[in-house]
């Protein structure tokens, strides 16, 4: 999941892809997988398969992200107000 960015603690701790553990050296279009509002895997562009790509590019393009009060992650459609 794309589009929130990650906290500079969150980009020191999440510097590796959680399935080959390649290093995150700001290249390449990386995605994250978040839960109830945290982050919880990063995934390299090497990694993703075509539908967790797409998935990415379309939230990147309706949805609009944030954060709460907590520090999650939360997300609303662009469109409403």
């Amino acid at each position: 999941m794309t589009g929130a960015e990650p906290s500079r603690r969150e980009r020191r701790i999440l510097m590796r892809c959680s399935r080959c553990g390649r290093r995150n050296r700001g290249h390449g279009d990386w995605n994250v997988a978040i839960k109830a509002g945290v982050i919880h895997a990063t995934i390299c562009n090497l990694c993703q398969t075509l539908e967790e790509n797409t998935e990415a590019e379309i939230n990147e393009a309706t949805i609009l992200y944030g954060r709460d009060s907590f520090g999650r992650i939360t997300g609303r459609s662009k469109g409403s107000a």
